[in-house]
């Protein structure tokens, strides 16, 4: 049975429904690159290079690789945030519980420690992400005037 109209706008509308993020700066983006670095070494030490689709997905360097993207977003559009979704938080989380349970070095593991605790602060605050051309970004990412800040 072929779908209406109004079923296919429902649809498409879900489909490109509000998406919950945050901004990180590429000093969080940079310390995000050198702990998932650390854990994809680690895993491909364990678990060989027979399975790298695993070990992208556990290390986090799908995520990097998407984080990347929205970066050279950013910058084009002349942001200083990076925009992270709410859910993303979880892969870091990940990483960093992967790092400590396959030996990672104790500055990988400080420093995830420390990106986890700020990205899940800034989580918690998050704002309506939008896609441009299959890249997500954020608008408005200054406060308006009177207005109080994060921090």
């Amino acid at each position: 049975m072929p779908m209406s109209n109004h079923c296919k706008q429902a649809a498409a509308e879900t489909a490109h429904a509000s998406r919950l993020a945050f901004a990180v700066s590429a000093e969080d983006l940079q310390t995000l690159d050198r702990i998932t670095g650390q854990a994809r070494a680690q895993l491909a030490r364990l678990v060989g290079e027979k399975d790298l689709g695993l070990i992208d997905r556990a290390s986090g360097t799908l995520l990097m690789l998407v984080l990347s993207e929205r970066a050279g977003a950013a910058r084009v559009l002349g942001h200083s945030g990076i925009p992270m979704l709410v859910d993303e938080v979880t892969i870091v989380q990940g990483v960093v519980l992967n790092l400590e349970t396959y030996g990672g070095e104790t500055t990988a593991l400080v420093e995830g420690y420390n990106l986890l605790n700020r990205i899940t602060l800034l989580a918690q605050l998050p704002r309506t992400a939008e896609e441009i051309k299959g890249v997500l970004i954020l608008r408005d990412e200054t406060p308006e005037a009177g207005e109080p800040s994060a921090n």
